[in-house]
């Protein structure tokens, strides 16, 4: 099996494919679609092709840059895929999705059939202020007037793809609009589905460790039942982070020790969030700083604590409530807002 990338760290990559051959060892090829200049620290290790993006889309270097992140990746996936570089079945990644157990091939589905892992409704997407916000919105308005499925696969986790779904798929959107603000993970799967539904298995709930990158930052329409992949953040390894003191790469004398410690770390910090007690947690940013924002956190706290005694009406009541000053809150203490 091939992997697919963009990348243009190196070193996080490196990391990275250390963990998928570790646990992944079927997936035996990776192609990483680099700048020119970072090419070299990619194509050192066998099996992995390096794709220059300025010759991969015939755009300059000071164009691409002047892209969004959104806009980026896609018009760099929709020129690679189609091509001989990347094989008729393969895995779709960013080159932080790290697996912390083993996968077998058939977590992805069988020969016939694709599994794709969803992480929430496009129709209700939480976000405003990123562009990958903004792509989930415009993604599940597209698909609306398809009249396709609207869930979300921007799972931060490898997927299975097909090429000539993918060219299938995106044929469709060049029909629809002239602009790559689109989430090709969720564009891909819900088209497909829609058009090919004999191909695909029932969607599964996603499995990744890391998103959102701080527990309860915004509302999961479904919470993870396992981890499977861990979407790495190198901040989350800083002093006083979650995972501060443990080692990002790959150690193979006691990687399953760490990858449990790292477990128990991230479900102790989501019990707290979700009970709103940030007194003796590791340092989250959307939680900790700004003193508007501890003290309201404390207010939060004492509701919930209130909020555990009473009747199951009262609760939908409060629990309304709490979720108005949770999003005020946000609000007020947004530069950006």
């Amino acid at each position: 099996m091939q992997m697919v990338y963009l990348s243009n760290r190196p070193n996080v990559w490196r990391e990275t494919w250390q963990h998928v051959r570790h646990f992944m060892p079927w997936v035996e090829r990776a192609v990483v679609i680099a700048p020119p200049s970072q090419g070299a620290h990619f194509a050192e290790l066998p099996g992995v092709t390096v794709i220059d993006e300025i010759e991969l889309t015939g755009r300059s270097a000071r164009d691409l840059a002047a892209l969004d992140h959104v806009r980026r990746n896609v018009t760099l996936r929709r020129a690679a895929i189609p091509t001989d570089l990347v094989d008729d079945e393969f895995l779709l990644s960013d080159d932080d999705y790290r697996p912390i157990k083993p996968v077998d091939r058939s977590f992805f589905g069988t020969d016939e059939t694709d599994i794709g892992y969803t992480c929430h409704d496009l129709a209700a997407w939480p976000g405003h202020s990123t562009p990958f916000d903004e792509a989930q919105h415009t993604t599940g308005q597209v698909l609306s007037y398809l009249g396709a499925p609207r869930r979300a696969y921007g799972s931060h986790m490898p997927q299975i793809m097909r090429k000539d779904l993918w060219v299938e798929a995106f044929d469709v959107w060049a029909d629809l609009r002239d602009d790559d603000m689109v989430c090709e993970w969720a564009w891909y799967f819900n088209v497909s589905q829609h058009l090919r539904p004999e191909r695909f298995t029932e969607p599964q709930v996603f499995q990744t460790m890391c998103w959102p990158p701080h527990p309860h930052e915004w509302q999961l329409r479904e919470r993870p039942r396992a981890y499977t992949f861990e979407n790495f953040y190198p901040d989350l390894y800083a002093p006083g982070a979650v995972f501060d003191g443990m080692p990002s790469a790959l150690d193979t004398t006691r990687v399953a020790k760490l990858n449990v410690e790292k477990l128990l770390r991230w479900s102790a910090l989501g019990r707290a969030a979700g009970r709103l007690d940030f007194s003796d947690t590791p340092d989250e940013p959307w939680t900790k700083g700004a003193p508007g924002r501890r003290a309201t956190f404390r207010v939060l706290h004492a509701l919930r604590k209130g909020y555990d005694y009473v009747s199951i009406e009262e609760r939908e009541a409060i629990s309304e409530l709490l979720g108005a000053v949770e999003r005020l809150e946000r609000r007020l203490d947004d530069p950006k807002s």
